[in-house]
């Protein structure tokens, strides 16, 4: 008579894809592995095969999950509907919030076009 161990797994899967890319939380671009469950974040880990943290992940990366999954993140342009600092605010389409900046920048730009510069926040 012989028995056979049962298989237990007490873990629920954490995810259903892992993508490899890198932190954008300071300038080193540390690699991750981002588990995504249904096509959502779910969980950030450092990518042991990454040159540069090797899999160990600082506090900021760490929390980079909350850059997508914070409920005081921002999903649509906002436009001030009242007094600068009253903190009034009404969402707006993409159309609308790109209209805006390019009316705002065009006479710079036909005008004065050596004042007009644009920074991407990354590198």
């Amino acid at each position: 008579m012989t028995f056979e161990q049962p298989i237990l797994n007490k873990s629920p899967e954490v995810s259903d894809e892992i993508r490899k890319t890198t932190c954008y939380m300071c300038a080193c671009r540390c690699g991750i592995n981002v588990h995504l469950k249904r096509g959502k974040v779910a969980y950030i880990e450092g990518n042991r095969d990454h040159p540069v943290n090797k899999g160990v992940l600082c506090a900021k990366g760490s929390a980079g999950i909350m850059q997508v999954n914070a409920p005081s993140r921002l999903q649509a342009p906002l436009k001030r509907v009242g007094p600068r600092g009253s903190g009034e605010f009404e969402e707006i389409s993409w159309d609308e919030a790109l209209s805006m900046a390019t009316n705002l920048l065009e006479p710079i730009r036909k005008n004065n076009p050596e004042k007009l510069a644009f920074f991407t926040g990354r590198d």
